[in-house]
C-alpha cells in the first residue's frame, strides 16, 4: 500500500503561514510584504507560533520599554552597546539574510572559491538555525503523523470507531476504513500438558522463592535477636555510668554519637574541651571508650623525695586497671588521668617563675631543692611501668603522700575559686582577672614544706636554749606552743555562720594558706617573749617570724610595761629562723644580766654591783674591778652559755671562763648563780 509523502495533498493545500519576525517591516523596499514572503517560503514547511486568537506572534520588542528590559536582561547592559557594535550586529544581520536567499533560490556559486564558502559559513547567523530547527520540528511532526495514521487504519478493521478518532480525514477519504489487515500466520503448538507442566514449574519456582524469603526472614530474626542482645548489653553498661553521675550526652562534633563527660567544667580550655569520649560499641556489645584525646593512657603524679642522692621517700602509684573492667571504673580513670595531665601542666606552667625557689627541670621531671642535700622530684608517670610498692626506704616519714595530696587538693580547690567567680562576680570584677593567671599549687607546697621546716628548726633551737639556761641554773626558763585561733567551720552547726558556699570557699582558703604557729619563751616569772611565725604563699614565698613582748591576739592594755621594752625592743619581723634565735638569745642575755645583778646586791649588800651593756658585751660589774661577761650563742648546732670572769687578786688581773650548753652541763656542776656570788663577792 503506497500513501502519499504528504496526507494533506489529497485534499486542499493547507495555507501556509510565515513567521511575521522573519520580514523586515522596516526596510524602505515594497517587496517584502505578505505575499512575497509566501511566494519565497513556498518550499519550505515552516509552521509559525501562533497565540491564541490566530494573530502572528513576533519576537521583536513590541515598546521602548520593552526593549531597554531586553537590553538590561544582557549582561553588563547599556554599559557594553555602543553605536559600532549595532551597525556591526545589522550588517551581519543583512549580509546572513542575503547569503540564505542565495543558497535557497539558485546553486550559482557552486563554483565559488574556498574563501567564499568560509564567508557563508561565518555567516550563518541565528535566524538561518532558527529556520532549521523548525524545518527537522516539521520533519519529525509528519513522521509521526505517517506512523499514527498506519497503525490506526490497522485497527480500523478491529476497532473502527476508536481508530476513526485517529486516522485523519484525508486518508480515510483516499482509501476507507478496513482496508489493511493482519492475521495469524501459525496457531501455537502448546498442549495441555505443557501449560500443566509450566504450571509446576512455575509454582515449584514459587515455593523455593518462599522458601527463600523464609530463610532470610528467619536468619533476619536470628540476627535481630543477636543485635538486641547486644544492644542491651551496650544500654546496660550506658545506665550504669549514667546512675553513676556521669554526664551522658551526644557528642558536640558528631551528633550521631553517643559520649560521657569525665573531666571538670572549671579546668583549662585545653583540658576542658577534650574531657568528653565516645562510647563505641564492640562486636561483642562491650562499649570501647574512646579516649584518644587524653593520651590513650592512665598517668599520675608522682613524688620522690632525695637526700644525698638516695631516695628517701616516694610516693606509690596505683595499679592499672584492665582493659575488660566495668565501664564506670574506666571512666573514674580517664578522670583521674585527665585531672593529673592538667595538675602536671599546671605545675610546669607555675615552676617557670619559681627559679628563684631553687625549682628548675631536669628532662621530664620538675626538682625543688629544699636545701642542699633535699630535693623534691616531680614526674608524670605511665601506670603501665611497674611499681616498687615493697621499696625499703631509710626514712619512712612519707612527706611525698602528703605533697601528693595536697596538689590534688590545691588544683580542686582552684576549680572551686574558678567557679566562685564565674557564678558570683560581676563581669566588670571577672575582666580584671586574668583567664591566663597561674594557680598556687607548687607554691603553697614549697611555702608549707619551708614553714614546716623553719617551725621544726625553730622549735628545735628553742628547745635547746631553754634546755641550756636550765643547765646553766635558771630553772624557771621553759616554752609552749599554743594553738591560733581558726575561723569557725560552716558545718559545725554554729548559729553564727551561715552555710553557703562563698563561707566554705573562704573556710577552705583560710585552712590552706593560714599558717601560724605561736610560741612563748619563759625566762624568769616576770619575763615572758611572744613569738609567733608565719608562711605566706600569695605574693612571695618565705616564713617571717615575729616577736612580741605582750600575747600578739589579745588585748594588753592593762597589763604592766615588759622588762625589755626599753632594753632590748624586737624588731618588727624576723625574715628567717637565725634572726629570730639570735633575738631570743640576745634578750635571755639581757633578762639573765638583770635577775643576776639583782641577786648579787641583795645577797651581798653591794649596790655598786650592777648590769651594764657595753661595746664589749653585756654583763654584770661592781667597782671592785669583778666583772662578769654573759653570752648566748649558736655554735656547731648547740646553743653554749658563756660567762667570762674577771677579777684583781694580790694585784694582779685573773680571768676564767665557763660554759653551759644544751648538752652537758658544767663540769665543776655549778650554776651561774654560784659563779656570780662568788666573783662579786671575792671569793675566787
Amino acid at each position: 500500500m503506497h500513501f502519499p509523502s504528504n496526507p494533506f495533498s489529497a485534499g486542499a493545500a493547507p495555507e501556509l503561514w510565515v513567521p511575521l519576525n522573519n520580514l523586515d517591516w522596516n526596510s524602505d523596499t515594497s517587496a517584502h510584504n505578505l505575499d512575497d514572503a509566501q511566494h519565497t517560503y513556498k518550499h519550505q514547511t515552516i509552521r509559525p507560533s501562533l497565540c491564541a486568537r490566530g494573530r502572528l506572534v513576533t519576537k521583536k520588542p513590541q515598546n521602548l520599554a520593552d526593549f531597554i528590559s531586553r537590553v538590561n536582561a544582557q549582561p553588563n547592559g547599556f554599559r557594553n552597546l555602543n553605536e559600532a557594535d549595532l551597525r556591526r550586529e545589522i550588517q551581519a544581520k543583512q549580509q546572513g539574510t542575503l547569503e540564505d536567499d542565495g543558497v535557497d533560490g539558485s546553486e550559482e556559486d557552486d563554483d565559488d572559491d574556498d574563501d567564499d564558502e568560509a564567508d557563508e559559513v561565518k555567516g550563518k547567523t541565528a535566524v538561518v538555525a532558527r529556520e532549521e530547527f523548525l524545518r527537522n520540528i516539521d520533519f519529525a511532526h509528519q513522521s509521526a503523523m505517517l506512523a499514527l495514521d498506519s497503525i490506526s487504519l490497522l485497527l480500523s478493521k478491529e476497532t473502527p470507531v476508536q481508530a476513526g478518532t485517529t486516522l485523519s480525514p484525508a486518508l480515510r477519504d483516499l482509501v476507507g476504513i478496513g482496508t489493511l489487515g493482519a492475521s495469524k500466520l501459525k496457531e501455537p503448538n502448546v498442549t495441555e500438558a505443557q501449560v500443566q507442566d509450566d504450571l509446576s514449574v512455575a509454582t515449584g519456582w514459587r515455593v523455593m522463592g518462599i522458601n527463600t524469603m523464609v530463610d532470610s526472614v528467619l536468619a533476619a530474626a536470628e540476627r535481630l535477636e543477636k543485635e538486641i542482645e547486644l544492644e542491651t548489653k551496650y544500654w546496660a553498661d550506658i545506665l550504669a555510668v549514667s546512675d553513676d553521675g556521669w554526664t551522658v550526652c551526644a557528642l558536640p562534633q558528631e551528633p550521631h554519637t553517643l559520649g560521657v563527660r569525665f573531666g571538670f567544667a572549671e579546668s583549662a580550655a585545653e583540658f576542658r574541651n577534650s574531657s568528653i569520649a565516645p562510647l563505641i560499641r564492640n562486636d561483642d556489645g562491650t562499649i570501647k571508650l574512646g579516649v584518644g584525646k587524653v593520651g590513650g593512657g592512665s598517668q599520675r603524679i608522682r613524688i620522690t623525695i632525695k637526700k644525698d642522692g638516695t631516695i628517701t621517700d616516694q610516693s606509690p602509684l596505683p595499679g592499672r586497671i584492665p582493659d575488660d573492667a566495668p565501664l564506670k571504673d574506666r571512666v573514674r580513670e580517664a578522670r583521674n588521668t585527665i585531672f593529673h595531665q592538667e595538675l602536671w601542666y599546671e605545675i610546669n606552667r607555675e615552676a617557670r617563675v619559681l627559679l628563684a625557689h631553687d625549682v628548675y627541670y631536669d628532662g621530664p621531671t620538675i626538682i625543688w631543692k629544699q636545701t642542699k642535700t633535699i630535693e623534691f622530684i616531680f614526674s608524670l608517670e605511665d601506670l603501665d611501668e611497674q611499681d616498687e610498692v615493697n621499696a625499703n626506704y631509710t626514712e619512712g616519714v612519707r612527706s611525698s603522700v602528703a605533697a601528693y595530696s595536697l596538689l590534688q587538693f590545691l588544683l580542686f580547690q582552684s576549680h572551686r575559686q574558678n567557679y566562685h567567680k564565674r557564678t558570683s562576680l560581676s563581669p566588670s570584677v571577672r575582666q580584671n582577672d586574668p583567664n591566663n593567671s597561674t594557680y598556687s599549687i607548687l607554691r603553697s607546697v614549697i611555702s608549707r614544706f619551708e614553714y614546716f621546716r623553719n617551725s621544726t628548726d625553730f622549735g628545735s633551737h628553742l628547745d635547746k636554749l631553754v634546755r641550756t639556761l636550765r643547765h646553766a641554773g635558771t630553772s624557771t626558763a621553759s616554752y609552749s606552743v599554743l594553738p591560733v585561733s581558726t575561723p569557725a567551720s560552716p558545718v559545725s552547726g554554729t548559729t553564727q555562720v551561715r552555710h553557703t558556699p562563698t563561707t566554705e570557699l573562704l573556710w577552705v582558703q583560710q585552712l590552706l594558706y593560714s599558717m601560724v604557729t605561736l610560741y612563748t619563751f619563759n625566762i624568769t616569772p616576770d619575763v615572758r617573749i611572744w613569738c609567733y611565725n608565719r608562711g605566706f604563699v600569695r605574693l612571695f614565698i618565705s616564713t617571717y617570724f615575729y616577736v612580741t613582748l605582750k600575747h600578739p591576739f589579745t588585748d594588753n592594755k592593762d597589763l604592766p610595761p615588759h622588762p625589755l621594752e626599753t632594753v632590748y625592743p624586737p624588731a618588727d619581723y624576723c625574715a628567717n629562723v637565725q634572726e629570730a634565735v639570735y633575738y631570743l638569745c640576745q634578750a635571755a642575755v639581757r633578762v639573765l644580766s638583770q635577775k643576776l645583778a639583782k641577786t648579787a646586791a641583795q645577797n651581798l649588800g653591794d649596790d655598786s654591783i650592777q648590769w651594764s651593756e657595753t661595746i664589749t658585751g653585756i654583763g654584770i660589774k661592781s667597782n671592785k674591778g669583778r666583772d662578769a661577761r654573759i653570752d648566748i650563742d649558736v655554735v656547731n648546732d648547740k646553743i653554749v652559755l658563756t660567762l667570762k670572769a674577771e677579777w684583781q687578786a694580790n694585784k694582779a688581773s685573773h680571768s676564767r671562763t665557763w660554759t653551759w650548753d644544751s648538752e652537758n652541763q658544767n663540769e665543776e656542776n655549778e650554776s651561774i648563780e654560784d659563779i656570780v656570788l662568788k666573783l662579786m663577792g671575792g671569793n675566787m
